[in-house]
């Protein structure tokens, strides 16, 4: 063999025993050492609150006026809940009823 073969040879010879000690080590790693899986996070919206008719007939109302951040924020103070369900729920709203928002 000429001096560039073993040359490659040594080098795939220690790539393949890197290789092998690597698994021989993480195998033998507690499980709390080894990292974790990653978290899939998916978005729910938590449940809207039950909206009695008078304030969804309110919401009608801005709506069909095209006052859609009058109707969030009359949403938002009759329940309480955050800026993203409110607006969330009042675009529902106007989908349900196929009130256009432009």
């Amino acid at each position: 063999m000429d001096q560039q073969t073993q040359t490659y040879t040594v080098y795939a010879l220690l790539l393949v025993l890197g290789f092998v000690i690597g698994r021989v080590t993480a195998r033998q790693r507690p499980q709390h050492e080894r990292r974790p899986k990653p978290i899939q996070a998916s978005y729910k919206p938590p449940a809207a609150p039950l909206m009695d008719r008078d304030l969804e007939t309110q919401v009608v109302l801005l709506l069909s006026q095209r006052s859609k951040i009058e109707a969030i924020k009359l949403y938002r103070e009759h329940t309480g809940v955050g800026l993203r369900e409110a607006k969330d729920t009042v675009e529902a709203i106007a989908a349900r009823r196929h009130l256009d928002l432009r």
